[in-house]
């Protein structure tokens, strides 16, 4: 009985690989989504070998869908960076195509050299009309769900670090006056507190606050560590509410390293923004500047509202309460001229629960700030039409002078499904962040391996940490960069 069903499914399966497009069709549409998001003369489709089809799950009631797998060689026509922040790159690679980050290979941190081969394995969903197969959306990448929590070995506690200077203001020579022997102290106070909390990581690692889980800081948090662990650094990430709740735990000293948008770190280091009534965080540091997070203001794609003007009387989601998005999003609106009483109802949802309430008509836009693509945005593409909301120009010029460590971007054309044109808005940049209980040596090393250029990042499966190059590693910063990441970043 068993192996009748068995051979049954078999059978199934294999008259489900002989449906839809033919391998003209295919091969004409991948092209097309490749001229769409680069133009024409970037990149081209050297070759397409069909992988087999499956029926779509997410089909809507009545239509019948596929998903049609293929793997293809791509050939690059000019010179192209892929990681750049202001052109198409990887991300529209990976949207046109719907591949996955480790189904791309071939991507260079340098940049690409005109004749490179890149190899896709992609796909695209199609719904059966008539007269044929009509295209309707690369297939949404599904992002593997982050692990658990890693509870880190904290470094020294404070109670710690305060024994040691007392310790070496013990050790400061006598019949020497109070100036000199405040020099003695100071230093020696610097080099006992380097010395432990140097011993402390090697044995322990150095804890990473990320972000929530499945969240793009959360996955290049755990890319990071499987691209250093090899290089002799132990990074340990940790799960957290997202960029703000990040900054508290750096500066409770919970953490060593942390990932914080840059326009919330600046607000830390002046102790303006959701840090009014705290000291400034004048010892906060940044390795690098990471990837630009633009903000997304997303609604349905039949929905009326089509600037950022009809979100009045709707109901909007701003965020999670601990992420820096959020503080963000709520500027946004202002610059806009609208407060929050304006608006119907606020949500305080995380993206992929305010895309459902979107889907299920329980919300009418959200905003995030958030790296392109995100992996939520283009899987709930394929139940229905998003739109992207353009940032009216004089918000934009607003947030720029009001707000450092925002810059005006543009969200690349075909960036995701159904977007023709390239869509106006600001943009943060996503930092690596420390204070001073990391060396100048330990950081030095850090920046040295985060931009070797042996690091596959899409292989580790973030897409952000391919956009990572010392040529973008200052931009957005509006707070001082560790003394190692000047030495590392300033070497030839």
């Amino acid at each position: 009985m068993l192996r009748a069903l068995l051979l049954g499914l078999l059978a199934l399966s294999l008259v489900a690989c002989s449906k839809g497009p033919d391998q003209a069709t295919l091969e004409t549409e991948v092209q097309q989504r490749l001229q769409q998001a680069f133009g024409t003369g970037v990149v081209s489709l050297a070759s397409l070998d069909r992988r087999g089809s499956a029926t779509d799950a997410n089909s809507p009631p009545g239509e019948k869908r596929l998903v049609i797998y293929f793997d293809s060689s791509l050939k690059v026509e000019r010179d192209q960076d892929f990681g750049s922040w202001d052109s198409p790159g990887v991300a529209s690679l990976i949207s046109a195509l719907g591949a996955g980050p480790r189904g791309l290979s071939g991507i260079r941190n340098e940049g690409n050299r005109k004749g490179d081969l890149l190899s896709a394995h992609g796909s695209l969903i199609y719904r059966q009309a008539e007269g044929g197969w009509q295209a309707v959306v690369p297939q949404g990448f599904k992002a593997p769900p982050a692990p658990e929590t890693i509870e880190p070995g904290v470094g020294q506690t404070r109670e710690q670090l305060v024994s040691a200077i007392g310790t070496a203001l013990n050790l400061a020579p006598g019949g020497t006056g109070m100036k000199e022997r405040a020099i003695i102290s100071d230093e020696l106070a610097r080099s006992l507190s380097n010395i432990q909390g140097r011993l402390s990581r090697l044995q322990k690692g150095f804890p990473l606050a990320g972000g929530p889980a499945s969240g793009q800081y959360a996955r290049l948090a755990q890319a990071m560590a499987s691209l250093m662990q090899p290089k002799g650094i132990q990074l340990t990430p940790l799960t957290t509410e997202g960029g703000l709740d990040n900054l508290r735990l750096l500066r409770q000293g919970d953490v060593v390293l942390a990932l914080s948008q840059s326009d919330m770190s600046q607000l830390a280091v002046n102790g303006g923004g959701p840090f009014a009534g705290t000291s400034p965080y004048t010892g906060l540091r940044a390795l690098a500047s990471l990837y630009p997070e633009p903000v997304h203001v997303l609604v349905r794609g039949d929905g009326p509202v089509r600037d950022i003007a009809g979100l009045r009387g709707k109901r909007v989601n701003l965020g999670q309460p601990g992420s820096a998005s959020r503080d963000t999003a709520i500027a946004v609106l202002a610059a806009h001229g609208i407060p929050l009483g304006d608006l119907a109802e606020t949500t305080s949802l995380d993206l992929q629960q305010a895309l459902t309430a979107i889907r299920d008509g329980q919300l009418d836009a959200t905003l995030q700030v958030i790296g392109a693509p995100a992996d939520n945005i283009r899987a709930a593409s394929e139940a229905m039409q998003l739109r992207l909301l353009p940032l009216d120009e004089a918000a934009i010029h607003k947030l720029e002078a009001s707000r450092p460590g925002t810059f005006a971007m543009q969200v690349p054309a075909a960036t995701y499904p159904n977007q023709a044109t390239s869509v106006p808005t600001i943009a943060v940049s996503a930092l690596l962040l420390c204070d001073d209980q990391l060396s100048a040596v330990e950081v030095e090393q850090l920046v040295d391996q985060l931009f070797a250029p042996d690091n596959d990042w899409l292989a580790a499966g973030s897409i952000q940490g391919e956009q990572l190059s010392k040529a973008n590693a200052r931009r957005g910063l509006a707070i001082p960069l560790h003394e190692g990441a000047l030495q590392a970043l300033d070497k030839q």
